[in-house]
């Protein structure tokens, strides 16, 4: 790399994250209101608790929380540690992306797709849900980045094979077991990413939210004492996978390949 490329991507980085950290007050808007159906438009940020309007001063990404002492300055309500915690994840997060791809394509990929499954993976944590106003407009949204990039053929093969085969995995289940096994927002999150991956990030995606997922989620009954049918969100070992795909998902095919023998010469 030059040294004109170094500084360029150096610079990148922090800016990046930056901007990572203003998308991610606006993705706690989406977490806080697209679960409940009000507008991401109106009415302006305000507290949950009283409804005071925040000045600009009090909305500010990171610094207004730790200002306010995690505290409507109005009438003192808590506020969720979850604002600063989702916006530090999604700058620290993109400003990794900057520095690990460079301004390329698949930097703008990269950071569609990381807003979209960090979003995602907290409403699903906080609710259990996947909105469709995203993981629909992820799938569009993947698709139109692939036709710029070129590769439309895979990206539109990834989303319809990752929605049909989570369909007939959970229709199987259904006929064996009688009860539903998996949400239709995983099928859409599934499709999502084969959008924006390509159908051939599926087989990894899914073996390795399966294998995780499977692992946590015994951990996590076994500590909270819960039924084994208690609902464990899958969303976020969805997301995990992807993102683990999208950084380091070639080098892992090609290791795979060459340990068993069927690399190149």
């Amino acid at each position: 790399m030059t040294g004109d490329m170094t500084s360029v991507v150096t610079a990148l980085a922090p800016g990046c994250a930056l901007l990572g950290l203003v998308f991610g007050s606006f993705a706690n808007v989406l977490v806080h209101r697209l679960p409940r159906g009000e507008s991401i438009v109106h009415p302006g940020s305000h507290c949950p608790a009283c409804g005071h309007r925040l000045a600009w001063f009090e909305n500010i990404p990171l610094l207004s929380w730790l200002a306010l002492g995690g505290r409507c300055r109005a009438c003192r309500a808590r506020i969720s540690a979850r604002y600063p915690l989702l916006e530090l994840g999604l700058g620290l997060v993109w400003g990794w992306l900057g520095w690990r791809f460079g301004w390329t394509p698949e930097l703008v990929r990269a950071l569609a797709l990381s807003f979209w499954l960090w979003t995602l993976t907290w409403i699903d944590l906080e609710t259990g849900l996947l909105p469709d106003a995203l993981t629909l407009s992820g799938v569009a949204l993947g698709v139109g980045l692939a036709l710029w990039m070129g590769d439309w053929r895979a990206s539109l093969i990834g989303a319809a094979a990752g929605y049909g085969v989570f369909w007939l995995v959970a229709r199987l289940f259904l006929l064996v077991t009688g009860r539903e096994g998996m949400g239709y927002g995983d099928f859409k999150l599934l499709a999502m990413l084969g959008a924006f991956l390509g159908w051939q990030a599926l087989p990894f995606i899914i073996f390795l939210a399966s294998a995780s997922g499977a692992v946590i989620g015994a951990l996590w009954l076994w500590a909270t004492r819960e039924s084994a049918r208690a609902p464990i969100p899958f969303g976020p070992f969805l997301a995990a996978a992807g993102m683990v795909w999208l950084l380091w998902g070639r080098e892992l095919l090609d290791w795979y390949l060459d340990s068993a023998g069927m690399g190149g010469a």
